[in-house]
């Protein structure tokens, strides 16, 4: 699909302009998003190329912050699909083919297109190749730690300390097979051969995953520049320009009134589904703990891409236990859909986070000082959580990742809650949490080793 003519009005010969290519789901939208937003804060034209409900939920969110002035260098270029065609595959190189066209008519307008692509997306976009005056740069939604430890598991690479770590979990060491599925080596080798790579980016920062950034400059990258611009919440000017918001949300409200470090935070992103089996024992774990809590509870987005919807409106069809919002009625909040993640993480009364561990959510958390409650699903998460807690030591695992086939029962999820938000074993993660934090803010200040990388990187793509 061409862009629209009211697109087409705004462009202008730029000495560069950046098209973002996300992969087409939450998780990964969000992060590019705000790097969108970064890059755009320097007078730079920046693109973001996604499905028209994808931009459509995008452009709400961005209604609800008061907005950066230079916000108006962010332009979204809403992309179609073919509704009728329920093929996955299909409606990703549908996708594909539109974003290449995009690419090809900015690319008309400009010196230097800087195309920021989600590595999953590197399938669809080959066409790109045929771009002169194009320079590409890989995005990975994962961590460092996350990369490499699945690196180590499809080529040789030499490790004691890794060695030393999977040793001491043992089966609680994630597999390859187990979280990613059997195609991750050839999904590496392709990305090996991807020919239009000018640099790797990272949602991370070097004083976090320094030793793992380091490794993957040496075995992954091919002498290919690694940037590492996280976290991504903290690249504007001010780190706080997330929660410039014009109204508040009522879970705030009630932050409001507790105690210092007293509530633990319930959330499990825009992936997970729990089963009403699952759901009522959460619920029976939250209200026997006796903590105060805030639990998100909904649906995840639609996994077969339901490309007409966005993602609001996940309550679907979730039940709670019968009387259990009024038993735990001034103690325990529930909250339908969405919930401001980032505020709520920091706030003042938020001691403590039970989360799936998805990468994004994490860096939320450490950035707010506030250790975390693993409770991973799928994909990355298990890899996370093994940092979280046995690499970081700013968090617990709710239950065993070998039993991930079993539901968690109320038990487990009431000790967990305990642990963390009433022992001198959760005091000692959430000072150690706070201290990274503090680490993070110092690091995205000026002068700091991330505010310096981020700068580096606008200068690279704006003088090369």
């Amino acid at each position: 699909m061409a862009m629209n003519a009211s697109d087409n009005n705004i462009l202008q010969l730029n000495e560069v302009t950046v098209a973002m290519v996300p992969w087409p789901e939450h998780g990964h939208l969000t992060p590019l998003f705000l790097l969108s937003r970064f890059i755009a804060s320097h007078n730079i034209p920046v693109h973001f190329l996604t499905l028209t409900a994808r931009n459509q939920d995008l452009k709400i969110r961005l209604q609800g912050v008061r907005r950066n002035a230079t916000d108006k260098n962010l332009h979204f270029c809403d992309l179609s699909v073919p509704a009728s065609e329920s093929n996955k595959d299909v409606l990703l190189e549908k996708l594909g083919e539109s974003i290449c066209e995009n690419c090809h008519e900015l690319s008309k307008n400009t010196k230097r297109l800087v195309v920021i692509h989600d590595c999953l997306m590197i399938t669809y976009i080959g066409d790109l190749h045929s771009i002169p005056n194009l320079t590409c740069y890989f995005f990975h939604s994962i961590s460092s730690f996350v990369r490499y430890s699945t690196l180590r598991q499809v080529i040789d690479i030499v490790d004691g300390d890794q060695d030393k770590l999977i040793e001491e979990l043992g089966d609680e060491f994630p597999t390859v097979e187990s979280t990613f599925g059997p195609n991750l080596e050839e999904y590496i080798n392709e990305e090996r051969e991807w020919k239009l790579s000018s640099g790797v980016i990272m949602n991370s920062f070097r004083e976090l995953e320094g030793k793992y950034l380091d490794s993957l400059a040496i075995y992954a990258e091919n002498d290919k520049p690694l940037w590492c611009l996280g976290p991504f919440h903290m690249l504007l000017e001010s780190s706080t320009d997330i929660f410039n918001r014009t109204t508040q949300h009522v879970c705030l409200e009630f932050l409001d009134r507790q105690d210092v470090n007293s509530v633990i935070f319930v959330s499990f992103g825009t992936t997970t589904t729990l089963s009403q089996e699952q759901v009522n024992e959460l619920a029976l774990g939250l209200e026997q703990s006796d903590h105060k809590f805030i639990w998100v509870v909904r649906e995840a987005d639609d996994e077969r891409m339901d490309l007409e919807n966005n993602y609001e409106g996940k309550d679907g069809k979730i039940e709670l236990p019968a009387g259990f919002e009024e038993r735990v009625e001034g103690r325990g909040m529930v909250v339908r859909n969405w919930a401001p993640q980032l505020e709520i993480l920091g706030h003042p009364s938020t001691g403590g986070f039970m989360s799936h561990c998805g990468w994004n959510s994490c860096m939320e958390s450490i950035s707010m000082g506030v250790p975390i409650a693993s409770w991973p699903i799928h994909v990355d998460q298990p890899y996370n959580t093994v940092f979280i807690t046995n690499v970081l030591k700013i968090g617990i695992s709710v239950w065993n990742w070998t039993r991930r086939e079993e539901i968690v029962p109320a038990t487990a999820i009431e000790k967990a809650v305990k642990t963390l938000m009433g022992t001198p074993e959760g005091d000692e993660m959430r000072q150690r949490a706070v201290e990274l934090k503090n680490k993070i803010k110092n690091s995205v200040s000026h002068g700091g080793l991330a505010r310096k990388e981020m700068e580096s990187f606008i200068s690279n793509i704006t003088n090369n």
